[in-house]
């Protein structure tokens, strides 16, 4: 044990005595070269030093510009896929319109129409009122049919000067007379309280499963020929006069964006039905 003490402290006097030799040494060496050469040693000794903050400042520094760039290059990026997104959007919108525009063409050219936005709708479970971004300013009256291209939406049911309120098929209060456009039977559609479209017929009408319905002309509000549901189940009871039967509606209300309100005015007014 004594034995490593002694050598551990002849090792440290011997560090100590290298770099004191050492020093000593470079010291002479440098009284005696040229000026020239101890300029070159001292460069080389500073820039050897300092390489090693200078090369941590210089990192740091263009560690921050190409964050920056980065920032600049994510904003533009969110800026172009806006505009991509936008664009997309439009040429849908417009895929839509053109499709109501061929449908007025087709079947209602005689009826003026007009464009309308969905801007809000009634809170609650199920939706039956959506509001339209046209009014009494726009020639806007009660009673009016609202449409897509899909089918019925439903009819002003309230006007404001630069709003309306619209009735959905989906109101209980709601009940039109409708037919099968396969075999022109009649049938009335209503929602149940749950949300449910029923179709309420004869027990012996000629009518199926899968058949699409649409407004029978019937009740002076809509006009003959717009399609307004599919039905989905039948429930016939020869027991009985009446029966019932499911229906989807064509037009979901949870898909509406914009529809078209007929300008016609109405024939007459069921007001038990309509």
């Amino acid at each position: 044990m004594k034995l490593f003490r002694h050598i551990a402290r002849i090792c440290k006097w011997a560090r100590g005595s290298v770099v004191f030799v050492t020093l000593i040494s470079l010291s002479i060496y440098m009284q005696l070269i040229q000026v020239k050469h101890k300029q070159n040693i001292a460069d080389f000794f500073l820039s050897t030093v300092f390489y090693v903050p200078q090369s941590a400042a210089s990192y740091l520094v263009r560690a921050s510009e190409l964050s920056k760039e980065n920032m600049e290059l994510k904003k533009e990026n969110a800026r172009l896929k806006l505009k991509e997104d936008l664009a997309r959007e439009y040429a849908i919108e417009n895929e839509r319109l053109k499709d109501l525009l061929g449908i007025i063409e087709q079947h209602w050219d005689n009826f003026p129409t007009v464009l309308t936005q969905i801007i809000g709708q009634n809170p609650g479970p199920y939706t039956t009122t959506v509001v339209v971004s046209r009014g009494a300013a726009d020639s806007i009256f009660y009673g009016m049919p609202v449409f897509t291209t899909r089918g019925l939406v439903g009819k002003v049911s309230k006007v404001f000067t630069h709003h309306s309120m619209v009735q959905l098929l989906s109101d209980p209060n709601s009940v039109i007379s409708v037919a099968s456009q396969r075999s022109r039977e009649l049938g009335t559609v209503f929602s149940k309280d749950n949300g449910n479209m029923q179709i309420q017929i004869s027990s012996y009408a000629n009518l199926a499963q899968g058949d699409t319905l649409v407004t029978s002309g019937f009740g002076g509000i809509y006009p003959k020929g717009i399609p307004v549901g599919v039905v989905t189940k039948l429930d016939k009871n020869n027991s009985e006069v009446l029966s019932y039967g499911s229906i989807e509606l064509l037009q979901p209300v949870e898909s509406l964006e914009e529809a078209f309100i007929i300008r016609k005015n109405t024939d007459w007014i069921v007001w038990e039905w309509e």
